[in-house]
C-alpha cells in the first residue's frame, strides 16, 4: 500500500496520522511570505517613520472604520521585532507540517488565514485604543496549535519553558494550558500583547480541526467547495459483505496523502474501516 500503508489502516479511525519528513508546501510558502513581508515592513517603516504599519498594514479599529479591511489579512504578516517573528515561525515550522498533512494543503492554508482573521476580529472587539495597531502571526499560529491539539490530542510535545526547562506533555494539555494563561493575562495584564487574538485564533483552529477530523465537515466543505474539493476520482465498490480490493484501498490512501483525511466520502471511510477490521 502507498504512503500510510498497513500501519495506518490498522490504526483507523484513530486520530494518529502517519508522519513524513520535510516541510509541506503550505508551511513553506507561508514561512517565505511572512519573512519577505517582515523585511518589507522594516524597510518601509524606516522610510515612513512607522506610518506603513501604523496606518496601512497593521490592524486597527480606526483603519477598519476608514475602509482598510485588508488590514485583517496584512497584519498577520507583520511583526514587532525579530524575536516576535522568530517565535511565531518556529511554531509554524514545527507544528504546521503534520497539521497540513492531516488536513490537506488547501484546508491548512484556509485554517491559517481564518484563524488569523478571526483572531484579529476578536482583538478588535475588546481593543480600547482604536489607533494602536495589532500586528503578528500569533492568532494564525495559535490556530495551528488548536488544530494540532484537535487532530493529535495525545501526541507528546516537548516545550522549553523560558527557553531553558524542557517539559513534555500531551498536545491537548499544552493547548488548555496556553488558553488558561492567555485568559489570565487578558484580564490582568496591560496592553502590548494581543491576548484576545491568540484566544480567538486558537479556538477557531481547534473547532476547524475538530470538525474536519470527526467527519462532520460536509457543511464546512460546502462553503469552500469551489476551491477545496479535490477532483481525484476514487474507485467505488465494496458492497456490504464484500472485502474491498487492494486497488481500492491504495486509491483511498493516495487520496488521503494528496488531499487529507477530510476529503474522504462516507463510503470511502466505510471501505477503509472495513479493511482495518480484516487485518
Amino acid at each position: 500500500m502507498n504512503y500510510f500503508g498497513r500501519d495506518f489502516v490498522k490504526r483507523w479511525p484513530y486520530q494518529e496520522i502517519a508522519f513524513r519528513e520535510g516541510v509541506t508546501p503550505g508551511v513553506k510558502y507561508l514561512l517565505i511570505a511572512t519573512a519577505v513581508a517582515f523585511v518589507v515592513q522594516l524597510f518601509l517603516d524606516r522610510f515612513t517613520n512607522g506610518l506603513f504599519t501604523q496606518l496601512y498594514a497593521g490592524l486597527s479599529l480606526e483603519g477598519i472604520r476608514h475602509g482598510r479591511v485588508w488590514q485583517l489579512a496584512t497584519y498577520m504578516f507583520l511583526h514587532g521585532g525579530l524575536l516576535h517573528f522568530v517565535l511565531n515561525m518556529l511554531v509554524l515550522f514545527f507544528m504546521g507540517p503534520e497539521t497540513e498533512r492531516a488536513l490537506g494543503t488547501r484546508h491548512f492554508v484556509l485554517l491559517y488565514f481564518l484563524s488569523g482573521i478571526l483572531g484579529g476580529l476578536g482583538w478588535l472587539l475588546i481593543s480600547s485604543a482604536s489607533w494602536i495597531p495589532c500586528i503578528g502571526a500569533s492568532g494564525a499560529v495559535f490556530g495551528v496549535i488548536g488544530a494540532f491539539a484537535a487532530l493529535f490530542p495525545n501526541r507528546m510535545i516537548t516545550v522549553l519553558v523560558f527557553f531553558i526547562l524542557p517539559i513534555t506533555l500531551r498536545a491537548w494539555v499544552l493547548a488548555v494550558g496556553l488558553a488558561a494563561m492567555e485568559l489570565v493575562y487578558l484580564f490582568n495584564a496591560d496592553g502590548g500583547i494581543a491576548y484576545a487574538a491568540h484566544l480567538a485564533g486558537g479556538l477557531s483552529g481547534y473547532v476547524y480541526g475538530w470538525t474536519l477530523s470527526h467527519g462532520m465537515s460536509e457543511s464546512l466543505r460546502g462553503v469552500t467547495s469551489s476551491w477545496t474539493r479535490p477532483t481525484l476520482t476514487v474507485l467505488k465498490g465494496g458492497q456490504d459483505g464484500v472485502m474491498p480490493s487492494k486497488e481500492e484501498i491504495d486509491a483511498i490512501l493516495d487520496k488521503i496523502s494528496r488531499h487529507g483525511i477530510h476529503s474522504l466520502s462516507s463510503q470511502e471511510r466505510k471501505l477503509l474501516e472495513k479493511a482495518s477490521h480484516n487485518l
